[in-house]
């Protein structure tokens, strides 16, 4: 289930499994094609490679359990595959707009290793060059730990992209958004966050109408409203997600073919923002919904089943949780032994806290 839910994962093109999975097919695509590549907001953990191959060795598939898209064979791979193999052993002859797209495209895929060790670029001083630099930093991080250098470096590269006024405006918001995020989950500055809430809001409101997609204002007041949950006014941070999820279901409803995948991520991601919210709140009624309502949005997606089942256990509903466990042990990848193991102790009845989602 899981190497056929996660194909895209080894093929860069298999169009099905859960929103990530098809967000990878989706950039393959348009990667093959020299395209844009959409702005997907969700990218694999550090171990979900590592979760990916033990399934596939389990199932006799070692090509899948690779630490570069360059160890899997030629004759097995998609064009797609084969092209990001090419620009990697001629990465230092691509231009800076190539070097982005790869960067993206395994950044996606989870080969976290083979992008921290790339170099960084020379020129930072360019659209793609800050983008480019930002995303190896980040990739160094997740590699190699948080260590002041990387998150100094990463956080003035955030900065000079949020402070541009050369830079266009979506990419500022993003860069000032991104901040505010950095800070919230990291040192927890309110002092920063309330700064760069600051510099997004005078983005935001001296636009002109149309400058900001309804997605990316979505992203805005969701990525801003950790400002007031860590002040504990959680009624503010309520009208900020109400928001939030309005932009982003008018999104979808406007979004054609070619939008409505990342339409559909950003919902997702609008909705569990809003279980964690509703859930810190102590509103176990609408943390429920809430966790229901993500599983609808992305049913295949053995994750959201296993906050569910998480969040279940926790009210003392072993039962249902077991359900819901089953149904992410079944899925595979990446939730499959910690379900397994989640599965045996409800049946036992050994669970009387919430666990530790992976």
């Amino acid at each position: 289930m899981t190497l056929y839910r996660l194909a895209a994962y080894h093929d860069l093109g298999s169009d099905h499994g859960p929103l990530h999975a098809r967000a990878v097919a989706d950039t393959g695509r348009r990667y093959l094609a020299d395209l844009p590549l959409p702005p997907y907001q969700s990218f694999p953990s550090a171990s979900f490679r590592a979760a990916l191959a033990g399934e596939a060795a389990e199932a006799g598939e070692q090509d899948v359990a690779i630490r570069d898209p360059r160890e899997r064979p030629t004759a097995r791979s998609s064009f797609a595959w084969q092209r990001l193999c090419a620009d990697l052993d001629t990465w230092q002859q691509l231009d800076l707009t190539r070097q982005l797209a790869v960067s993206t495209v395994l950044a996606r895929l989870g080969f976290w290793s083979v992008l921290a060790a790339l170099p960084l670029p020379g020129r930072t001083s360019v659209h793609d060059g800050l983008r480019l630099a930002q995303r190896l930093c980040a990739a160094r991080r997740l590699v190699l730990g948080d260590t002041p250098e990387v998150t100094d470096r990463l956080r003035g590269l955030l900065r000079t992209q949020a402070e541009d006024d050369d830079l266009p405006p979506p990419l500022r918001l993003g860069a000032a958004v991104g901040l505010v995020v950095e800070h919230a989950r990291s040192d927890v500055s309110l002092v920063a966050m309330a700064q760069w809430h600051s510099a997004a809001r005078a983005l935001v409101a001296r636009a002109p109408s149309g400058t900001y997609s309804k997605i990316l204002l979505s992203v805005y007041w969701r990525g801003v409203s950790f400002v007031p949950f860590h002040q504990g006014d959680h009624d503010r941070v309520r009208e900020m997600l109400d928001t939030s999820e309005r932009l982003a279901r008018a999104a979808l409803r406007a979004a054609g073919p070619q939008r409505r995948l990342l339409a559909e991520e950003n919902l997702r991601l609008v909705l569990m923002t809003r279980a964690r919210t509703a859930q810190a709140r102590g509103d176990r009624e609408e943390t429920e919904g809430r966790l229901r309502a993500v599983v609808r949005a992305d049913p295949e997606d053995p994750v959201s089943q296993v906050r569910l089942a998480d969040f279940l256990v926790l009210v003392g509903r072993l039962h249902e949780a077991r359900d819901h466990y089953q149904r992410a042990a079944d899925l595979g990848a990446p939730c499959t032994v910690y379900a397994r193991e989640q599965i045996a102790n409800c049946r036992v009845g050994r669970l009387t806290d919430a666990p530790a989602t992976p």
